[in-house]
Parts: C-alpha cells; sequence; structure tokens
C-alpha cells in the first residue's frame, strides 16, 4: 500500500499521532524497507532503527509489542534490554533500573545477565541526587546491584568500572553520614553526633569522610569534658527521630 493511500485511509478515523507513526513505519520500516510483521528478528532491526532517529517512545511501544506478541522468542529478551537500555538513553534512570531487573530476574542465566545487573546499579548510580542533603536510599540500592555483579562475575566485562562505581556510592553515602552528624552537632545534640560518626566509620573505613570523622569525634569528646556549649541529646525527646524527615 502506497503512503499518500494509507494516510487518505486513516484520515477518516480519530488516530493519534504515535498510532500512525506505528502504522507508516509498520509498513515501510526504518528506511522504507518492508518490514515482515511475522518476523521478530525483522522487527527488532526495525526497532534499532527507531532508536538511532531517536523515537524512543515510538520504540519503546514497539519493544513492548515484540515481547508480548513473541514472548518465546530470543528477541522478547532482547526487547526487555533494549527498553532498559531506552529509558537509559532519555535518563528516565528508575524506569531504566526497573527494566533491567525484569530482565535480570526472568533470564537468571542469559548471557547478558551481567550487563542489566551493571545496567541497574549505573542506573540508580546516576539517580542519586548531587547534594547530601536529600534522600540517599537509592544509594544502597546501587550498592547492591554493584555486590550482585561482582559476586557472580568477579572478571567480568564491567568488573573494573563497577569496581570504581562502588567506591564511590561508599564514598558518598559516607559523606550522607557526615552530613547527618554535622547537622546533629550544629543544633548541639553531639551525642546523637557521635553516635552517627561511629556508625559512618564502622560501615565505611578508610575513606575521606571516616578520618573527618575521627577528627570529630575527637572534638566532641574534648567538648564534652570542658562542657563547651555541650547539650546532651538526652535531654531531649528522640532528636533524631524529630529530624529525621529532614535529613534523610
Amino acid at each position: 500500500m502506497r503512503i499518500p493511500s494509507l494516510l487518505r485511509s486513516l484520515s477518516h478515523f480519530s488516530i493519534t499521532p504515535l498510532l500512525l507513526a506505528l502504522a507508516i513505519t509498520g509498513f515501510t520500516g526504518c528506511a522504507g524497507k518492508p518490514v515482515d510483521e511475522n518476523d521478530p528478528a525483522s522487527l527488532m532491526e526495525e526497532v534499532e532503527g527507531t532508536i538511532k532517529s531517536d523515537h524512543f517512545q515510538l520504540a519503546i511501544d514497539k519493544l513492548r509489542l515484540i515481547k508480548n506478541k513473541f514472548p518465546y522468542s530470543k528477541q522478547a529478551s532482547d526487547a526487555q534490554i533494549r527498553i532498559g537500555d531506552v529509558y537509559f538513553m532519555q535518563e528516565s534512570f528508575i524506569e531504566a533500573a526497573v527494566s533491567y531487573e525484569t530482565f535480570r530476574d526472568l533470564h537468571p542465566k542469559h548471557e547478558r545477565t551481567g550487563y542489566a545487573l551493571y545496567r541497574i546499579g549505573l542506573s540508580y548510580y546516576n539517580d542519586l541526587p548531587s547534594t547530601e542533603a536529600r534522600d540517599f536510599s537509592l544509594a544502597q540500592k546501587a550498592l547492591g546491584a554493584f555486590d550482585e555483579y561482582l559476586t557472580l562475575f568477579p572478571q567480568g566485562e564491567f568488573a573494573e568500572e563497577t569496581r570504581k562505581l562502588r567506591g564511590e556510592t561508599l564514598s558518598r553515602m559516607a559523606n550522607k553520614e557526615l552530613y547527618v552528624a554535622d547537622f546533629y552537632a550544629r543544633r548541639g545534640y553531639y551525642d546523637s553526633a557521635a553516635r552517627r560518626l561511629k556508625k559512618l566509620i564502622s560501615a565505611y573505613p578508610g575513606t575521606v569522610a571516616a578520618q573527618s570523622a575521627e577528627q570529630r569525634l575527637t572534638a566532641y569528646a574534648a567538648k564534652k569534658s570542658k562542657n563547651e556549649n555541650f547539650i546532651p541529646s538526652e535531654r531531649f525527646s528522640s532528636p533524631e527521630a524529630k529530624d529525621e524527615e529532614e535529613i534523610q
């Protein structure tokens, strides 16, 4: 069918731009080449052209169609991981991580499981806030993915980069603990600050933040012994709980 004839036929119906694009590419392929709608390999080839053209949402829709139409084909698993890749290209990192996790869960023995694990960690890492003042809970998810990758693939293709990212994640998590400790110290809650610092030193030894924590503990001990502006946190009811939402 010629494209003008197709457009005239569709003009009688209410149709979204996305569905129109799907209809056109379904007939022409990515470069005027006919696509076999019953061949998942042919459809995947077409999708790659769609991705290269930066039509990301259209690509995701096509990939989902391949998964649903050919659930037991090799291309179904390829489509799942490519969905994660497309979300990653869009910097939709949480959606990317979820897509990679789905692939890992469905295909734990697949040859690309290592890639999926690496990308899970990288997606969560890339979505971390730029400042320690904001929520850092995603750091634990990134660390978990990096650890899983290094356990399963210690000599894998992404092992070196994963170790580097793991170290950076630990450093940022340590900096978060230091930020929280300083938050309490500025308010005079030195006991609460000291507990955070001890936790930091135990959980993140060898980091720059751990060295700073050691110095701060020494300073807090000196303040306490001299009673210089020292306010024991026990005088107040759970200051850490009270401020949890503000600083976590």
